[in-house]
Order: C-alpha cells, then sequence, then structure tokens
C-alpha cells in the first residue's frame, strides 16, 4: 500500500490545497491520501484559528468523491501541539501499517525540517513530498533543486544522493526525498482570511460548499 500524509491548519481548505493534493495522488499512484488538520501548529500560529470542528467540516466539504482522499482527526484529538512525527507513528503502528508514507509538504517547511521533532526518526519512517511551484510554466529547477541539495547534504545527511531522472534524493535503505514541481495557484489561507475581513468574496479561491459554510457560519469576520 503507499499513502500519503497532507497535514496542514487548513484554515480554510482552498483550491491550492486541492491541486497539491491531487497531484500528488496520481504522481505517487497513492491507494489513499490522508487529510490531517492539526490542532495547534508547533511552527506558526495563524492570527485566527476556526475552531477544529469548522474546518473539519470545511475539508468533509471540499474533498472530492473518490475513496482515496481520506479525512483524519488524530492531530485534532491529540492534547496539546501537533508533531508530526507523533502522527507518522500512529499511521505505521495502527492506520496503514507496513505501507509506503509520503508526507506532503512545501518548500519553506522542508527547509526547517531539521528543527522538527525527532526529524532524522522522521525521515526514515517517511518519503518527503516537497511541493515546489514553476514559474512561467517552467520547473525553477536550477534555483530548488541547488536549494535543496545544499540543505539536505549539509543539514541532514551526506549520504543522500540526487537522481534527476526521479526528481529525489536517495541513500541506502529505501530512504528518498522527492521534488514534486506544480502549476501555482496565487491562493493562500492567509489571503482568504484577510479578504473575508475586507469584506470581499472568496468564491474564486476555495470551493463552492465551503464558500457557502463560511458564508453561513459567517466564519473569519
Amino acid at each position: 500500500m503507499r499513502a500519503g500524509i497532507f497535514g496542514g491548519t487548513f484554515n480554510p481548505i482552498h483550491k491550492g490545497h486541492l491541486m497539491v493534493a491531487e497531484q500528488v495522488l496520481h504522481r505517487f499512484f497513492l491507494d489513499r491520501l490522508y487529510i490531517v488538520p492539526c490542532r495547534v501548529p508547533p511552527h506558526k500560529f495563524p492570527a485566527f484559528l476556526a475552531p477544529a470542528s469548522e474546518r473539519i467540516r470545511m475539508i468533509q466539504l471540499a474533498l472530492p468523491a473518490d475513496t482515496r482522499y481520506c479525512l483524519s482527526d488524530v492531530e485534532i484529538r491529540r492534547k496539546g501541539r501537533s508533531y508530526t512525527i507523533d502522527t507518522v507513528d500512529h499511521f505505521n503502528t495502527r492506520i496503514t501499517p507496513g505501507a509506503v508514507l509520503f508526507l506532503i509538504m512545501g518548500m519553506d517547511a522542508f527547509l526547517e525540517i531539521h528543527t522538527w521533532k525527532s526529524h532524522r526518526r522522521l525521515l526514515e519512517a517517511v518519503q518527503p513530498v516537497v511541493v515546489s511551484r514553476w514559474v512561467d510554466g517552467r520547473m525553477p529547477a536550477g534555483d530548488d533543486v541547488s536549494r535543496m541539495d545544499g540543505y539536505i547534504r549539509s543539514g541532514l545527511s551526506g549520504d543522500y544522493h540526487y537522481l534527476d531522472e526521479q526528481s529525489c534524493w536517495h541513500r541506502a535503505g529505501k530512504y528518498k526525498i522527492h521534488l514534486l514541481p506544480i502549476q501555482p495557484i496565487d491562493i493562500s489561507s492567509s489571503q482568504i482570511r484577510q479578504r473575508i475581513r475586507e469584506g470581499k468574496k472568496v468564491g474564486d479561491l476555495v470551493p463552492s460548499k465551503v464558500n457557502a459554510y463560511i458564508e453561513k457560519k459567517e466564519l473569519y469576520r
């Protein structure tokens, strides 16, 4: 089995999240993709974090009618801060034992992974998928590959080797770190919250059902 873990605040979930999810699902031939909203993110503090129940409901409304997409509330139910290694341990022992796990994250998050709890064990338990953005229809290979290569070799392990044909770094065992370029959508959750506070429409940024829910519940006002 091949499963992905896509974590975040999803405050709120938007079309950019869904585009990343779809591309990861197809690129890595995943049997399951778990969307995992966190309770209290350890590395960032949103200006306004909607209640967990509201964020969960918006995710439910946003996900496609495809059984490969799954919502997990494991971090919501956990007390205190959400640490990725604890979530991965949960999946490895209780949800997807024996599966190949892929951890989806942005470039900025990956370049700080050395500060994460038990990051070395984490890199042995999952294959990170680092989402990179295309520029003018082209993959920013030089910049992003160079940045990641320098960081991986100096900050994580010099045993990794870059495989150009697979756009990934590999080291002995089955340890891999993937780079996934995508066509960018200029959307962020903070941008959506800001537009709502300014009284502007966000129907072009979030799925229609999520937009209706935000309006009904008067979220982020």
